[in-house]
């Protein structure tokens, strides 16, 4: 069986929301050269929104955090993980809500990412440090 090797971005930027739209445009224009349709692209662009922007307003407690964008597409599906420098530990307690909801519940975007993804997984270490990992599937395949 051959493994599949995926093809791999990493980005880190400072917890700064202005930094957001040129994150989302550099996903979308990776996604558009390895032909994902727009209508994938347009969906995996809110996600990266979504995620990218909970890790600064929740997960950016001081202004030398950086939040990490890890993006894996392979042929039937993309990974992307968002990893903070930990927040309150209030805001850690809100995430924690966040991803229990049951679908319906208010949940923020993360409900709506939930909707669009084939997996949402979210780790939270001793330290309040976050990382979201979300697979979505390619579709049509």
């Amino acid at each position: 069986m051959k493994t599949e090797t995926p093809y791999r971005i990493s980005v880190s930027f400072p917890g700064e929301l202005d930094y957001i739209p040129l994150v989302r445009k550099m996903v979308s224009d990776v996604l558009e050269v390895l032909h994902f349709s727009p209508k994938f692209t347009f969906r995996s662009e809110f996600i990266v929104d979504e995620l990218c922007n909970n890790a600064v307003t929740y997960g950016s407690s001081t202004d030398r955090s950086l939040v990490d964008l890890l993006c894996e597409t392979y042929g039937d599906r993309v990974e992307f993980t968002v990893k903070d420098q930990g927040g309150s530990s209030e805001n850690i307690n809100r995430l924690k809500l966040a991803i229990a909801a049951e679908p319906g519940e208010k949940g923020g975007g993360l409900e709506l990412v939930r909707l669009l993804a084939e997996k949402v997984t979210c780790t939270i270490d001793e330290n309040n440090l976050t990382q979201i990992h979300v697979v979505r599937k390619r579709e049509g395949l």
